[in-house]
C-alpha cells in the first residue's frame, strides 16, 4: 500500500510541474486537488486510503490525459517527481523565481513549449503567475543599453530645440549672448547628455561582456560530459585558476564551441584584428574603463556632450555588430539570437524607447 501510495503522489508531483509552466492545466486549480490529496493521504487509515484511492488516482489520469502527449517525457516520472521536489529543498521561490529551461528540458521534449528557436540553458521560464514569461540577464541588460542611448538622444534634441528658441527670444530682446539662467539650464542638460552617453556605452560594454559569458556558461551547461576539464574552467572564464578577459574568451570560446575548433575572429594578433572589434578594444574599452573607474592617467572623460553622444552612438551599433558575429560564428548560423530580437538594431531601440514613453506617460498620471 505504501508503494502504491508513493508511487501517485510522484505521479502528482510529476503533474504540478506540468502544470506550474504550461498553459494546458491550471496550477491553482490542480495544486488544491494536491494539497487535498496529501491531507487526506497523511489523516486518513490504510482502509480509508484503499477505498478512495481509485478516486484519486482517477482524477490524476483526467489532468494528465490533458497534456500527456504534449510534453512527452525523457525520464520516468518519479525521476522528474524526485527532482522537482529537490528543487524546493534548495529554494523555497522556485515558483517566484523561475527555472533554467536547461534543467526542463532533461525531462520532457518541449517543442510544443518553446517560443525562441534556441535558448540557452540558465534561461528561466516563468512559472506560474509567470507562465508564458521567461528572462535571461543579458536581454534585460541590451534594454538598459538601449535605454540610455534613447535617453541621451532625448536630451541631445532638448539641447537643440532649447538653444535654438532662447537665440530667437535673446535676438527679438537684443541680446547678444545669453543670459546667465540659460545658460545654467543648457549646461543641466548637456550634463544629462553625457551622463546618459556614457551610461550607454557602460551598459553597452556590460552587455557584451554578459553576453559571451552567457554563450560560454550554456555550452559549459549542454557539453559538460564531453568537455576536458581545461575546456570547462575556460568557458566559465578562467584558466589555471585566474580569470580571463573578454578578448581571450571570444577568441578562445570559438575553438571550443565551433564543430572545426577553429578562431574566426582573431583579436590576439593586432595584425589580424578587424572591425568592429579593432575600435571596440582600441578605443572604447578604455573610455569604458575611464568611465567606472577613472584617473588623470586614463582616458579623458571631459569632453563635449556633442562627441559623447556621437561616440554613444557609435559604439551601440559597433557591440550590435560585434554580437552578432560572435554569436553567428559560435553557432555556426547565419540568424542572429531571436531571444535578443535578432539584434534587430532599429527594434531593439524602437521597443525601448516605447517602454520610456510609456513610462513617461504613467508618471504624468500617478506622480
Amino acid at each position: 500500500m505504501q508503494e502504491k501510495i508513493n508511487r501517485i503522489w510522484d505521479y502528482s508531483l510529476y503533474l504540478q510541474l506540468l502544470a506550474s509552466f504550461s498553459n494546458e492545466l491550471d496550477f491553482d486549480e490542480f495544486n488544491s486537488f494536491s494539497q487535498e490529496f496529501y491531507t487526506f493521504i497523511k489523516n486518513s487509515s490504510n482502509n480509508e486510503i484503499e477505498k478512495k484511492l481509485v478516486i484519486y488516482t482517477e482524477k490524476l489520469e483526467q489532468y494528465s490525459s490533458k497534456i500527456k502527449n504534449k510534453y512527452p517525457l525523457k525520464k520516468d516520472f518519479t525521476i522528474i517527481a524526485k527532482e522537482w521536489n529537490d528543487l524546493f529543498k534548495k529554494n523555497k521561490e522556485v515558483l517566484s523565481n523561475g527555472i533554467e529551461i536547461g534543467w526542463l528540458e532533461q525531462f520532457f521534449d518541449l517543442k510544443h513549449f518553446y517560443k525562441y528557436d534556441y535558448y540557452p540553458y540558465h534561461f528561466k521560464i516563468g512559472l506560474v503567475t509567470h507562465k508564458n514569461k521567461g528572462e535571461i540577464e543579458e536581454r534585460f541588460l541590451l534594454e538598459d543599453s538601449f535605454k540610455s542611448l534613447y535617453k541621451a538622444e532625448k536630451y541631445f534634441n532638448l539641447l537643440n530645440n532649447y538653444a535654438q528658441k532662447q537665440k530667437a527670444i535673446h535676438k527679438k530682446q537684443g541680446m547678444i549672448k545669453f543670459d546667465n539662467e540659460t545658460l545654467s539650464d543648457l549646461n543641466i542638460i548637456k550634463f544629462e547628455i553625457s551622463f546618459y552617453s556614457r551610461l550607454t556605452i557602460i551598459s553597452f560594454y556590460s552587455f557584451l561582456e554578459c553576453f559571451v559569458n552567457s554563450i560560454g556558461f550554456d555550452i559549459f551547461y549542454r557539453r559538460k560530459d564531453i568537455l576536458t576539464e581545461d575546456e570547462k574552467n575556460i568557458l566559465k572564464g578562467s584558466k589555471k585558476g585566474r580569470f580571463l578577459n573578454l578578448k581571450f574568451k571570444i577568441e578562445a570560446y570559438q575553438k571550443i564551441i565551433r564543430s572545426d575548433k577553429t578562431a574566426k575572429i582573431v583579436l590576439s594578433d593586432d595584425y589580424q584584428i578587424s572591425e568592429p572589434f579593432k575600435t571596440i578594444f582600441n578605443v572604447y574599452e578604455d573610455l569604458r574603463n575611464s568611465s567606472v573607474h577613472y584617473s588623470p592617467e586614463k582616458t579623458k572623460i571631459w569632453i563635449k556632450p556633442d562627441d559623447w553622444f556621437l561616440k554613444a552612438q557609435e559604439f551601440s551599433k559597433l557591440t550590435v555588430e560585434a554580437s552578432m558575429l560572435i554569436w553567428n560564428i559560435c553557432h555556426e548560423t547565419k540568424k542572429g539570437p531571436d531571444y535578443l530580437g535578432r539584434f534587430n538594431y532599429k527594434k531593439l531601440y524602437e521597443s525601448a524607447s516605447q517602454n520610456i514613453e510609456r513610462i513617461d506617460e504613467i508618471k504624468k498620471n500617478w506622480l
